[in-house]
């Protein structure tokens, strides 16, 4: 792993020991329309079978929750703080482990499923670790993977709110962003290619959405709980805080409310 990378990394379990749960926290809320969180998506994306399965960085247990009463489930994550949470959710003697993604310490072709939810674009080296999860997958094992999508650019919304406004405070706040995910990981055909190098087949991307009413002051706080904006100084980060209330104040038309969505992508594959 390289300078950058290793920096983005320990960004993230900084984060993390600060917020551990807080990704579940704030996604199992969202709901499609058919009331399935993006958590439940994945899950269901998991078909039922007797063979083990792993949940990668798997944070503080909600898809091992899920996955349990069908599976025979184990979670792995290499922070010990949502490994903590894990352990608290789940109780104790769940079958969890602080492990490295691209060396993980199971043996070859042990698993017949891998789960992993809203966390494939962080794990680094991308290539190393879609290898890694090759090796512990048996033949036509499956990978299902939910990533975070980009909205549609023509629709005013929350998240491209909050990236108007990082903007215009970070052009005034300088601020050194580590690098902390792999963008491949987030574009469908680069995704591809490199589940193809690593011995991976029948791809499948199914694009879908979770919502959510909110007020302006949750969805404020929701989007201020995420990656990055706790690098911001102090005054950067009032100045983020004003500027987006500001705006989604504006996104509410009157009524009071916004409607969070948060767009998502179900990556499904097999091993050769």
């Amino acid at each position: 792993m390289g300078s950058e990378a290793m920096e983005g990394a320990e960004y993230l379990q900084g984060w993390h020991d600060r917020h551990p749960g807080a990704t579940s926290a704030m996604l199992d809320s969202l709901t499609d329309e058919v009331g399935r969180s993006s958590y439940e998506v994945l899950a269901e994306a998991i078909r039922d079978g007797d063979e083990p399965v792993l949940d990668l960085a798997c944070g503080d247990g909600y898809l091992l929750e899920l996955l349990h009463p069908n599976h025979v489930c184990l979670g792995m994550d290499w922070n010990t703080a949502e490994l903590n949470a894990a352990s608290r959710r789940l109780g104790q003697g769940a079958p969890l482990a602080r492990a490295n993604a691209a060396e993980l310490p199971i043996a070859t072709a042990a698993l017949g499923a891998v789960g992993c939810h809203y966390a494939l674009m962080l794990l680094q080296p991308l290539e190393g670790v879609l290898a890694e999860l090759a090796r512990v997958l048996r033949p036509y094992g499956l990978l299902a993977t939910v990533l975070p999508a980009s909205p549609p650019e023509d629709t005013p919304n929350p998240i491209s709110v909050f990236r108007a406004a990082w903007q215009e405070v970070s052009d005034t706040h300088s601020v050194n962003i580590p690098r902390i995910q792999d963008d491949r990981a987030l574009r469908s055909e680069s995704l591809k290619m490199l589940l193809a190098d690593a011995e991976f087949t029948s791809v499948v991307v199914q694009s879908f959405s979770c919502s959510k009413p909110m007020t302006v002051d949750e969805a404020s706080r929701f989007l201020l709980l995420t990656y990055l904006p706790d690098l911001l100084p102090p005054a950067g980060f009032a100045q983020l805080t004003r500027v987006l209330e500001a705006e989604l104040a504006e996104l509410d038309g009157g009524t009071g409310t916004v409607t969070f969505v948060e767009h998502s992508d179900l990556v499904t594959a097999h091993r050769r």
